[in-house]
């Protein structure tokens, strides 16, 4: 059984569509950003967004290239589940993410082809005082194994990520380094697999699995 938690109705959700407009960016794709300013200001929103999507790519293309960081570790399953949500074409594509020099263009048209392109857009202004958000959107139960027994166990299938990226009264653009902190920060909420909305969402293990992540996208070379 499936739970789609997608305008939901709790109080940190809200529409995805509402006073939205959808952007094309300089990687070609096309990105919701909010209905406010000018032409040029949506434009340079959208663009930040397709920044976020590659860094974020390169940042998981450095731990695909490195398994030796993680298999062997308790962050394992999560990875795999991030691979999962964030580029789930990388099963049918693996080789060729290793090998060759930037796979963007492959991932991102491989995941278009499934119909699969994670989602990246602009977080609703001055929501809940929210400034980012990893929304689960289809949350199914699937059986699995703890401490050897069998478990049912709830994992979201599909998730988009909500990112604060400007200064609505004046269009000015968050400092990116900053931007890209809170889209390390959200994406780590996948590896944790948060489903549920708690009043404490950053309990262990987000904590060590979010150093983890600064770590190795530091060691990738994105992160300064």
């Amino acid at each position: 059984m499936a739970t789609d938690l997608g305008d939901s109705g709790e109080f940190w959700d809200f529409n995805e569509n509402t006073n939205y407009t959808t952007v094309r960016a300089s990687d070609g794709l096309d990105y919701k950003v909010w209905d406010s300013g000018s032409e040029e200001c949506k434009k340079e929103v959208a663009n930040t967004l397709a920044q976020v999507r590659k860094d974020v790519n390169s940042i998981l293309v450095y731990i695909m290239k490195n398994p030796q960081l993680w298999t062997d570790k308790p962050i394992a399953f999560g990875i795999y589940h991030t691979f999962d949500i964030h580029m789930p074409c990388w099963s049918d594509n693996m080789d060729s993410i290793i090998k060759i020099k930037n796979p963007m263009k492959l991932i991102n048209d491989s995941c278009i082809k499934m119909g699969k392109l994670f989602n990246y857009q602009e977080m609703k202004p001055d929501y809940q005082s929210i400034i980012g958000l990893n929304k689960p959107k289809k949350i199914i139960t699937i059986e699995a194994d703890y401490r050897g027994k069998v478990i049912d166990y709830e994992i979201a299938e599909k998730r988009s990520i909500f990112l604060t990226v400007r200064n609505m009264k004046n269009c000015k653009l968050h400092n990116y380094s900053t931007i890209l902190d809170l889209a390390i920060h959200e994406l780590t909420h996948t590896t944790c697999n948060d489903v549920r909305w708690k009043k404490d969402n950053h309990m262990p293990p987000y904590q060590s699995y979010h150093t983890l992540m600064r770590k190795w996208a530091r060691e990738a070379g994105i992160l300064k």
